[in-house]
């Protein structure tokens, strides 16, 4: 009589592991998807910074010409003429050619429309005067660092903006 007891609690048993193997399988189905969501939106936020990134180094070239246009001015109240000398807004540099972005759209700078200073670049003042181990004279002239103040703007493709603000620093005739 033991027999018919032992088969009922079998098949009671039966029941409950194909619960569990149920359970299982929606636990590791919610962990899987879990993680694609977390893939996808660390992929998303690597893109917001690459876009950053392009952004910093396209104000960065900008600098670069700014500093170029720095060297070449004569005088300390000499102002770049815009855009002859340097980019504006309306005017940006672009940075590649349009092949090499799937928009056309590419990596720009200019002068920054909004600087802090009266122009985006500009004279900003002096030097400390070079007194030990230098001689700052060329033809009787003393010569001494002046500061040149540069605000650029860099923009990638999508739209992303980057705004430095860096001082130059060019040797001029004191008493130019």
């Amino acid at each position: 009589m033991d027999t018919p007891r032992i088969r009922e609690d079998l098949c009671r048993e039966g029941g409950i592991a194909l619960m569990l193997t149920v359970l299982l399988l929606i636990a590791v189905s919610t962990l899987a998807l879990s993680t694609m969501q977390t893939a996808a939106s660390d992929g998303t936020v690597a893109g917001f910074q690459n876009q950053e990134q392009i952004a910093f180094y396209a104000a960065e070239a900008g600098i670069a010409d700014a500093r170029a246009v720095v060297r070449n001015m004569g005088e300390r109240s000499q102002v770049p003429n815009y855009p002859a000398d340097f980019p504006n807004e309306a005017n940006p540099e672009t940075l590649s050619s349009v092949a090499e972005f799937r928009t056309g759209d590419q990596p720009v700078y200019y002068a920054d429309p909004d600087p802090p200073t009266a122009a985006p670049i500009m004279y900003v003042g002096e030097g400390a005067p070079c007194t030990e181990g230098c001689n700052m004279t060329l033809g009787g002239l003393k010569f001494n660092h002046t500061k040149w103040q540069v605000n650029v703007v860099g923009e990638s493709p999508s739209g992303d903006r980057k705004r430095l603000e860096v001082v130059a620093t060019r040797l001029l005739a004191v008493g130019y």
